[in-house]
């Protein structure tokens, strides 16, 4: 029978949370095996010639045996109650129990009345390494036993070892700690590293010391087609994708600005190259690339970024032509007013030869076209500077369509047909609606020289006008009609070059937005094209 009735309080010191708080920094109270310590169990058996030993751990209520020689392979836990380790906790020192029968502490304990028969017990406090004992060194025997004071100080420093096996465990713990710290830290540096790199608006490319890409971000996939895994298929000098100067003559290897950093380990700066793919537009790149040094200032890679400069050398390259065809554009009536004036130079003396109004009306055609063509680069500016000006007044469309195609209808054999709504007034700038039209009917005269007749539709669409222009040619391309209204852009048709600065359509789509409006065109190849605008009535 238990008659074991030793209260829990008189085994608890006052300190014991301070002590349990001491234990939990190690970690170590868990079912875990810890072979170190059962082999200083095999030790301590060995040097006491005891059939048992074990390391105990002691929370707030239970004495939790870790490793043991002798009581099994099972994990062994006691409840703080019956502990005899809480004892030695609480004397802070080796404690010795040679006979427990003889033990008042001891009367009617479970393990020495009762079918495990305890005799000797014998612990050693196990410290923190701030003083706190956290649990004990252990023998155990079924039989009387005294340990001498050599034999006590040997326990004892086993309890050491113990001791300093558990700071060397806690201090791994620690470094693990650190070291998933700095992982988690550099971690979260490399994922804002890459969140930045992956919101820039130019592509970054980082190297190895072959050329091969180990990183890239989104834009550089996007610019290139590809993702890291394809990129990390591919060099710089890939056959897949050729890289040309600017003039299209190819980049030999070592002139490429990938090759002049690996090979000098200097960076280059805002290279332009073009880079063609088979059955696909050239696309340009400013590419810089700066090179990566180890620890040991060896060449370990490079970081390339780049963006994509097409369409800036798309618009440099429209602004070249577009100068070479002002040039073209301008020189044609200057040198037919230069001869007209030559000549007239030459028979001022008699006015009544049938030549001098000849000329003069040349001179006067000439004049015509220079002033429209310097009209047109004005207003190109005046809507690159937001100053293209509008005067409004209300007038009927066909009024204004009547009077401005007359001499249209007198000078050519096309015929222009206005349908629709002719009575519909609009409050606009006549002067510019005009200009739009105009454009418009040239348009087809230019690009539609088969169809002779060309129709002008007004008509009503709830508080909007619209005014369409219809030919039937040959029609638009699909693709080019995004591009109709963009600036300088010139359509040819057939490889048969037009006149003309390639403004109109540009200038009277600024002029159609100003007044609230829309224009696009219909067209259908073969049979045609329509080109139309609509502007609010008020």
């Amino acid at each position: 029978m238990n008659t074991y009735i030793h209260a829990i309080d008189n085994l608890i010191p006052d300190n014991d949370h301070r002590r349990v708080a001491a234990l939990e920094r190690y970690q170590i109270f868990n079912d875990l095996r810890e072979p170190v310590f059962e082999r200083i169990c095999e030790m301590a058996c060995s040097l006491f010639n005891v059939p048992m030993a074990h390391v105990s751990f002691l929370d707030a209520t239970t004495e939790l045996v870790k490793a043991n020689v002798g009581l099994g392979d099972e994990v062994v836990r006691v409840p703080r109650t019956t502990s005899l380790c809480a004892i030695a906790v609480l004397n802070e020192e080796v404690t010795v129990i040679p006979d427990a029968l003889k033990d008042e502490r001891l009367a009617g304990h479970p393990y020495v009345y009762g079918e495990f028969g305890l005799r000797f017990y014998a612990g050693a406090p196990i410290k923190s390494r701030d003083g706190f004992t956290v649990g004990t060194m252990c023998l155990v025997g079924r039989e009387v036993m005294h340990l001498s004071e050599k034999e006590i100080n040997l326990l004892e420093k086993l309890a050491v070892i113990v001791s300093e096996q558990l700071e060397l465990r806690l201090q791994n713990l620690e470094n693990e700690f650190i070291q998933k710290a700095a992982n988690s830290k550099l971690f979260d540096s490399e994922q804002r590293l890459v969140s930045i790199l992956d919101t820039m608006a130019d592509g970054v490319c980082i190297v190895d010391a072959n050329g091969r890409a180990t990183y890239i971000n989104h834009m550089a996939e996007h610019i290139f087609g590809v993702d890291l895994e394809g990129m990390q298929h591919r060099a710089y000098n890939d056959q897949l994708w050729v890289n040309v100067h600017l003039d299209g003559t190819v980049i030999k290897e070592e002139e490429h600005p990938m090759y002049i950093m690996l090979k000098t380990g200097l960076p280059v700066y805002d290279q332009e190259i073009g880079i063609s793919r088979h059955g696909k537009e050239t696309f340009y790149i400013s590419v810089n690339v700066a090179p990566l040094f180890n620890e040991l200032q060896e060449l370990s890679g490079g970081v390339c970024t780049f963006m994509d400069v097409t369409a800036r050398r798309k618009l440099i390259k429209e602004k070249d032509d577009f100068i070479s065809i002002v040039s073209h554009e301008l020189k044609t009536p200057i040198t037919s007013l230069r001869a007209s004036l030559q000549l007239m130079e030459k028979i001022k003396e008699n006015l009544s030869s049938p030549m001098f109004p000849k000329l003069i009306e040349q001179a006067s055609k000439s004049m015509d076209k220079l002033n429209g063509l310097v009209a047109n680069l004005l207003d190109v500016n005046n809507i690159q500077q937001g100053q293209l000006s509008l005067h409004k007044t209300t007038f009927t469309i066909a009024g204004m369509l009547d009077e401005c195609f007359n001499h249209l209808r007198l000078a050519s054999a096309y015929q222009v047909i206005i349908t629709g709504d002719r009575a519909l007034q609009l409050y606009a700038d006549e002067y510019r609606i005009q200009q739009v039209v105009i454009n418009l009917v040239n348009n087809a005269v230019k690009y539609a020289p088969e169809s002779k007749i060309i129709e002008i539709n007004i008509s009503r669409q709830d508080n909007l006008a619209r005014i369409a222009v219809s030919d039937k040619g040959q029609g638009v391309s699909a693709e080019k009609i995004p591009h109709l209204f963009d600036r300088y852009y010139r359509a040819d048709y057939k490889e048969l070059h037009y006149s003309g600065l390639g403004l109109g359509l540009y200038i009277g789509a600024d002029i159609i937005r100003k007044h609230g409006g829309e224009i696009g065109v219909e067209s259908t190849s073969g049979q045609g094209a329509t080109f139309w605008f609509t502007i609010p009535l008020s």
